[in-house]
This record gives C-alpha cells, sequence and structure tokens, in this order.
C-alpha cells in the first residue's frame, strides 16, 4: 500500500472553489485502477485548510493518478487558489489493523 498526504490551504477567498475541485477529484479517484481509498477533510481550526487522503494499491498507482489530465488541470488551476504549492507526504505501509 501506498499513502500520499496533500495539505493544501486555500486563499480566504477561493476555499469554496478549492473545495469544489477536490469533490471532482474524488469522483475521478474512485474509478481509478489501484485506488483503495480518496478523501478530502477539511481542517476544523482553518476552514481554508484541506487534507486529503489518498490511498493506493502501489506507487505506481499514484503516480497514474498525479499524471492524469485532471490532476494535471487541478494542481495548475491551485497556483492561483492556493496561499502555498499543496505539501505532499507520500508514505509506504509498515503495520495496519482494521
Amino acid at each position: 500500500m501506498h499513502l500520499l498526504l496533500a495539505e493544501l490551504s486555500a486563499r480566504p477567498a477561493c476555499a469554496g472553489e478549492v473545495e469544489e475541485i477536490l469533490r471532482k477529484l474524488v469522483d475521478i479517484a474512485g474509478g481509478e485502477e489501484g485506488n483503495v481509498r480518496y478523501a478530502v477533510h477539511r481542517r476544523k481550526d482553518d476552514s481554508n485548510a484541506f487534507v486529503v487522503y489518498e490511498l493506493y494499491r502501489d506507487a505506481a498507482a499514484c503516480d497514474a493518478h498525479l499524471a492524469s489530465p485532471p490532476v494535471r488541470q487541478a494542481l495548475e488551476r491551485f497556483e492561483t487558489l492556493l496561499s502555498a504549492p499543496p505539501r505532499l507526504v507520500f508514505c509506504d505501509l509498515v503495520a495496519a489493523a482494521r
């Protein structure tokens, strides 16, 4: 399993548009081969901040998602909507429980 955590900080006037883009990416990711879970969260302490939890079967599935046209387009759009570039954290599974 391969995990990607993405932290995004929207400009205050753009948080709604960022959320809309992220919701569309959830729909797209749900149909991707190798996607196990894709969830968008909004931080309770900062309504302009989002955390995206992306779990993939392997790194290749994650790479395919990141290279897809919808993700590339979203990243381009985020250049003007976010207050800073997304912070990406890639992780490999060590242990898990249900």
